[in-house]
């Protein structure tokens, strides 16, 4: 056999072996069409069978996937959820390495394999506002469009929590989270606990537990501001929680009076915080007390399908009504007087949302945006 033959030989062996060893999961199930998969510069499909590696970014888009790495690490994504592998290292002989991801957007549930059992300290999973210290069990996190989280205790149960009914659900273990921001963080060591986080600079609230099994989604409610953020029990409470951070220092009480009366500057799209809709408290508040749903509905009946789009936000006063969707690189806004009875058909890049403003049917208003 030639020297030359010897040495390719052994560089194909070799490359061989790096990309066996660059697999660090797969992804077992699929519900839907094929997802994404962003590795490096490339843009490759995910579907049930593909290979997984550090660095990829998982985008479900349509469908909901279940991903299972060499640990017996478990993840399941729900639809339009988007998840970055940072790292992943991984000795099954000693059973040690360490594993941290990132949740951008979406659903997503996680159920601890062998390296959170025997290196918990080695296990990070992290959302836009907040960091989850993983001790051995199974949790959710719901990312909302600007970051905010909500993040759930869950049972450890076999078969990634399918349990045929509540008894047997009730005999599975429960670990301990603890969620921390810059201000500070929270241990849940009971199932279904629930906190919310609404920015890195705040502290997660106090955790609340659900009565009933909850089924956590992609839902995201857009509804006026209540008198005090959804999450406390009080004002009190909610007073504890403000820190120095929560202070508007450009909030005057002259620029709240009304001067101009009638003129047309009274309103202006400056008065809007797109960003103000309480998605993941109002979320949290409907696990608690399933009948605010109907209240909701009611209460939002002057865009009643407006939930049916995470991505499109809604507002209104008694002068006006706007529309505002935003899919990258598209942005489109629509602006009708309160008492209009219309259709908003906004279509970017073949997505569709259908917006009812109040009855709806007597105009009817086409946005279509493509790359």
């Amino acid at each position: 056999m030639s020297i030359f033959y010897k040495i390719t030989n052994f560089l194909l062996i070799g490359l061989f072996s790096v990309s066996a060893l660059a697999a660090i999961g797969t992804i077992t199930e699929q519900q839907g069409p094929d997802a994404q998969l962003k590795r490096d510069s490339e843009t490759i499909v995910a579907r049930k069978g593909t290979g997984l590696e550090m660095d990829d970014e998982v985008r479900t888009a349509a469908t909901k996937l279940n991903l299972t790495f060499e640990d017996d690490t478990k993840v399941a994504m729900t639809e339009q959820s988007v998840l970055l592998i940072d790292d992943f290292v991984y000795d099954p002989n000693a059973k040690t390495g360490k594993l941290a991801m990132q949740v951008a957007m979406g659903t997503v549930r996680y159920a601890s394999g062998g390296i959170a059992k025997n290196n918990r300290e080695n296990v990070r999973m992290r959302t836009p506002t907040a960091t989850i210290s993983v001790r051995g069990t199974d949790f959710a996190m719901v990312v909302d469009e600007v970051g905010r989280s909500l993040v759930t205790l869950l049972p450890s149960c076999p078969d990634f929590g399918l349990v045929e009914n509540k008894d047997d659900e009730e005999k599975c273990p429960v670990g301990e989270i603890m969620v921390s921001t810059d201000a500070g963080y929270v241990l849940m060591n009971q199932a279904y606990q629930t906190t919310i986080v609404a920015s890195a600079l705040q502290e997660p609230t106090k955790p609340k537990i659900l009565d009933d099994k909850p089924t956590l989604n992609n839902l995201l409610i857009i509804s006026p501001p209540p008198q005090f953020p959804r999450g406390f029990d009080s004002a009190e409470e909610e007073a504890q929680q403000v820190t120095f951070l929560d202070a508007d220092l450009l909030e005057f009480d002259d620029l709240a009076q009304d001067l101009l009366a009638d003129d047309s500057l009274e309103q202006n799209d400056l008065d809007q915080d797109k960003l103000e809709g309480e998605f993941l408290d109002d979320m949290l508040m409907m696990l608690l007390d399933p009948g605010l749903d109907d209240a909701l509905k009611e209460r939002d009946g002057v865009l009643p399908t407006l939930a049916d789009y995470p991505w499109v936000k809604g507002y209104y006063n008694e002068q006006e009504i706007t529309v505002y969707s935003e899919r990258p690189p598209h942005i489109a806004e629509i602006k009708t007087t309160r008492d209009t009875d219309a259709d908003v058909v906004i279509t970017q890049d073949g997505v569709k949302a259908t917006i009812i403003e109040n009855g709806g049917g007597n105009v009817i208003i086409n946005i279509t945006q493509t790359q």
